[in-house]
């Protein structure tokens, strides 16, 4: 640097003494182009002009900007010639170089002040390494399903898919080149022509500068200058200019196109042309006609105003409106063909160029948009969301346990680092859930509604559980306040009261301390169905209210001085208008969740959330818990009662079976391990305080059974029993085996009871997601597999990053879960889950219904699926039916899915044995059956007991033997007749009743008439 400086002084020394040998100023000009264009003049202006001065002493000069005219005639009159030319005869005249001199060197220190100004500028922009240009780029994370199709998308700001250059059609390359920047091969980075045509326009109007920007240098823009890349200021195009300088020398012509192309903004919110490409013709970019890469060129002028697809409110479009492409609940799709002018004119320009010829011209010039369009709709509005949303919150999850990463790191990273996410998604599956979930024949509707004198949704206890829509807003839209509810302060503030229509909450808005004013949950029918609506929240600012040493909401003067419109009046009282609260989407009710997930793997093939809902990060009922009713049944109760069988066999022991003394069955008729086959009562059952409990669902109680009827027939009493002798410990652990994360057994108040456990009344309840995931352990042999949403994870480099890791954790033995299976599918050949039954494949599973029909459910499973289906309210409401309509949507749903009727079961396994009609571990066979017991006896036909010989009529009587005095009327009596008895040691008779003397008719001696008979003593006696 030294050297170039003492360089520089050396050539401005040199113009000096050439300066000085002159002998006029009339030379000065000529040696100024001896001055190298990159000297510092300004620098040493002062040296110049100090030699200027010398040199002037020495010349004819009388001023600076005048000079002695050598022509000048003492006595000459006015006007003397000069050459052959009369002029003025004056003593002095201008010193025309001098003032060129002058000019020169004002001009050159502009120069050198701009040139120091852009240097500045340069110096303070930001660095950039233009071959690490896709790191300053984010782009979208795509999601597939199990067949490898995009699925859905999703990204922070943008939405982006970046390509190859080998991906991109020509007629697409030609078509942005033609119409964008037709010098783009040839230029350095900008167009010098452009550049000062807009100089001169930005001089001339006003300081904005436009119209100058090549291919490079809207690179340089979109990636580099985001935040200003919408102010036209010269600054910002200066550092553009800059930085495509840097951009050409790093990167190729096809590389810069390439980054280009998929940075650009498309309109739709599509950034980059795949993305736009499928959005807008549901195609790949390389796939794109001449027409489509020519309607896509046209965008970035007015991405925005052009775009060839725009959502519009419905409330601006007619019935019959022709531009419709999509029609929503509350919103549409329509094309819009306002870039045609832009495109023809990209098509006339690609002509010109040579890139197409007259015949492609013409052929392309007059077709609408609306011909071409084959939209991509946006994935946020339909079910599929639920899936997406939570395999998204998985998947962050999962890097930040994997990488060490913090949230906001993981979450970066999947929203803009364009990973490619495999998932476990059948469309086909979720496609058929979306379209029943939309048919409301298949939902019950709310059958006891209890409601108030204003109309709002109480509980059976009286307490309001929705307010009434029409109880908090008016007819246009406008909440009016009651008098007893606000205040109007004398500073000018308003002082919103507490316990009333509104709800105040304290809160925390970034770190700081804030309140909340909120509409309470309310409902609303509309065509007969009921919407709940959670809530709403009135939009006031942080700072702007506090609250009073009653707890109040006060709302700032200032607020209120500064937003006159926030609040208006109605009739002389505040309300508050629609613009200045926000209303929670109406949501249709009976709601619904399900979840299907694959036998053998735990992948999640299905999971949708909710019905007739729109948009992203909804509630997802699929995760979130609910009382499974009697569906948890074959979780808590029977596979553990043949589980804990199968094990005390394994070691040689007995089933420790034990009378608990709160019915009559005690230990009888079990056998000796609880088995399918095992006998069990169903019968009055008492708790410690002596009530009977628990009640069956339809009343009465069906007397001796065997446990698979009593799980066809979903027996309260029968699961309540058989828990009793499972335990509580062992069944709430094999719940948890099962997957189900939700189970409380920790303090005073637990699930640790029968009533949770053997009748589902769980006190967090469970979800579609891990009660499906649960049933697959049956038919996958007793292995449970946790749920898993995707299968691998790529980077943008297409390297694996993650792959599931699905746990597998033995629940049951092979033979128990066999057995357990063929009972489940003997449910929906035999029992009340028949409305579920599947053509051309057996299914089995178990329905749920919680108290007062609340909920209903049905989980099941194929060889290859299970699912698991809810139903119900978001409140608390009884539905119309139990849990056979349930029961019905499933079979729909999954008849119609072709992968659920796939494969076959698992072939018996060796130590199960099959014996007397039912199926049993090795071991465990034996015991009493109901055909043993069934018998026929002869009863005294006056007393009822059994008949002694001495009875002097009798009848038949077919019933159950039971081993103990039974109060069922099909039980057969256990005692003797006590009247008709003169041996009760061989006859005995029941303790609760007396003997009555009897004297048997004395028997006739042989040959002998009987003293009674009355026939005529001239008859023979009958001899037998």
């Amino acid at each position: 640097m030294a050297d170039k400086g003492k360089n520089k002084n050396n050539e401005i020394d040199k113009f000096l003494s050439k300066f000085e040998e002159d002998s006029n100023t009339d030379d000065i000009l000529d040696n100024l182009d001896e001055i190298s264009e990159t000297d510092d003049i300004l620098g040493n202006s002062n040296k110049i002009i100090s030699k200027f001065k010398l040199k002037k002493s020495k010349t004819n000069s009388v001023g600076f900007f005048k000079v002695l005219n050598e022509n000048y005639d003492e006595t000459g009159e006015d006007e003397i010639m000069v050459n052959g030319k009369l002029k003025k005869n004056k003593k002095y005249k201008v010193n025309v170089k001098r003032i060129l001199l002058i000019i020169l060197i004002a001009i050159l220190i502009c120069i050198l002040t701009g040139f120091i100004a852009v240097a500045s500028i340069i110096h303070n922009a930001p660095k950039i390494n233009p071959t690490d240009i896709y790191d300053m780029i984010s782009e979208s994370t795509i999601i597939y399903d199990d067949e490898g199709n995009k699925l859905d998308s999703v990204f922070s700001e943008q939405n982006r898919t970046i390509i190859q250059y080998e991906d991109l059609p020509e007629d697409l390359v030609d078509s942005f080149i033609a119409l964008e920047d037709k010098t783009f091969r040839e230029h350095n980075g900008f167009n010098w022509i452009r550049i000062m045509g807009a100089i001169k326009e930005s001089l001339l109007g006003g300081g904005q500068i436009s119209g100058t920007s090549t291919i490079t240098q809207q690179l340089a823009r979109n990636v580099y200058l985001p935040d200003v890349m919408s102010t036209h200021s010269m600054n910002r195009k200066i550092i553009e200019a800059y930085y495509s300088v840097q951009i050409e020398d790093a990167l190729t012509k096809d590389q810069i196109l390439t980054a280009y192309l998929n940075t650009i903004y498309l309109g739709y919110g599509c950034f980059g042309v795949q993305t736009a490409s499928q959005a807008y013709f549901s195609k790949d970019v390389n796939e794109l006609s001449l027409i489509e890469c020519a309607s896509l060129a046209t965008l970035p002028q007015a991405p925005d105003t052009f775009s060839l697809i725009k959502y519009v409110d419905n409330s601006e479009l007619g019935e019959d409106n022709q531009d419709i492409l999509q029609r929503g609940t509350t919103g549409s799709y329509v094309w819009n063909d306002k870039s045609k002018d832009r495109r023809n004119l990209t098509l006339k320009l690609m002509y010109e160029q040579g890139y197409i010829t007259k015949e492609e011209y013409n052929d392309n010039k007059d077709i609408s948009i609306a011909d071409i369009l084959n939209p991509y709709f946006d994935m946020s509005n339909s079910y599929t969301s639920y899936f997406t949303d939570y395999l998204i919150k998985t998947v962050i999850s999962d890097i930040m346990t994997e990488f060490d990463l913090t949230y906001s790191e993981a979450h970066t990273k999947v929203y803009n680092s364009g990973l490619k996410i495999y998932s476990t998604l059948d469309s086909q599956a979720q496609s058929i859930i979306e379209q029943e979930f939309e048919v409301r024949s298949n939902f019950p509707y709310l059958a006891t509604v209890y409601k108030d004198s204003s109309n709002n949704i109480i509980s059976a206890e009286g307490d309001i559980m929705l307010y009434a829509y029409s109880n908090f807003i008016d007819e246009n839209e406008t909440f009016v306040f009651k008098e007893d509810e606000y205040k109007n302060n004398k500073d000018g503030s308003i002082t919103i009261k507490q316990n009333k229509r509104l709800n105040i909450y304290n809160t925390t808005v970034n770190g700081e301390d804030d309140f909340s004013l909120e509409l309470k949950s309310m409902y609303t029918v509309e065509d007969g169905s009921y919407y709940t609506i959670p809530g709403g929240f009135i939009t006031l600012p942080q700072g702007s209210k506090s609250r009073d040493g009653d707890d109040n909401l006060v709302i700032s003067a200032e607020f209120l001085e500064n937003n006159p419109d926030f609040f208006t009046e109605v009739d002389g009282m505040l309300a508050i208008p629609s613009t200045s609260y926000a209303m929670g989407q109406q949501v249709i009710q009976p709601q619904a969740s399900m979840t299907i997930t694959e036998v053998g793997t735990g992948q999640v093939k299905a999971m949708v959330g909710g019905r007739e809902i729109e948009g992203r990060m909804l509630y997802n009922r699929a995760v979130n818990p609910r009382q499974p009713g009697s569906s948890i049944k074959p979780l808590a109760v029977y596979s553990a009662a043949l589980q804990k069988s199968y094990e005390h066999s394994e070691k040689g022991e007995l089933f420790p079976l034990v009378d608990f003394d709160n019915c009559e069955q005690g230990t009888d008729l079990y056998g000796r391990y609880l088995t399918a086959g095992s006998i069990i009562v169903d019968e009055p059952h008492y708790t410690s305080t002596g009530s009977i409990w628990p009640r069956n669902s339809g009343g009465g109680y069906g007397g001796l059974m065997t446990m698979r009827t009593a799980l066809q027939k979903s027996i309260n009493v029968v699961a309540v029993k058989l828990w009793e002798q499972v335990g509580a410990e062992f069944s709430a652990n094999l719940v948890e085996k099962y997957g189900i994360t939700t189970l409380d057994t920790e303090g005073d108040v637990s699930d640790l009871n029968p009533a949770a456990l053997a009748l589902g009344g769980l006190t967090n309840g469970v979800t579609t997601l891990e009660m499906s995931a649960a049933y697959c352990t049956f038919p996958n042999g007793g292995i449970e597999k946790s749920p898993v949403l995707y299968t691998s994870i790529l980077n943008r480099n297409d390297e694996e990053i993650l792959t599931s890791k699905s746990e597998a954790t033995k629940v049951l033995d092979e033979g128990v879960a066999w057995i357990m299976t063929d009972m489940l599918k003997s449910v929906v050949t035999n029992g009340l889950g028949s409305p579920a039954r599947l053509s051309g494949i057996a299914a089995g599973g178990k329905t749920g219904t919680t108290s007062n029909n609340y909920d209903i459910w049905f989980d099941g499973f194929t060889p290859t699926y299970a699912a698991s289906l809810w139903i119900g309210t978001d409140v608390n409401v009884k539905l119309s039916t139990m849990s056979y309509k349930a029961a019905a949507l499933w079979g729909k749903i999954m008849n119609q899915i072709p992968a659920a009727k796939e494969g076959s079961y698992k072939d018996m396994p060796s130590n199960v044995i099959y014996s007397s009609g039912e199926y049993y571990t090795t071991g465990t066979a034996g015991g009493p059956s109901i055909s043993s017991l069934s018998k026929t006896v002869t009863i005294c036909s006056e007393t009822g007991f059994l008949a002694t010989p001495d009875c002097p009529n009798s009848e038949q009587l077919t019933g159950i033997d039971y081993p103990y005095d039974s109060k069922s009327d099909k039980a057969l009596p256990t005692y003797y007749c006590n009247i008709h008895n003169t041996n009760i040691n061989a006859y005995p008779i029941s303790p609760n009743v007396t003997l009555v003397p009897f004297i048997p008719e004395p028997v006739p001696e042989p040959g002998k008439p009987d003293k009674t008979d009355k026939t005529d003593k001239t008859e023979e006696p009958i001899v037998e």
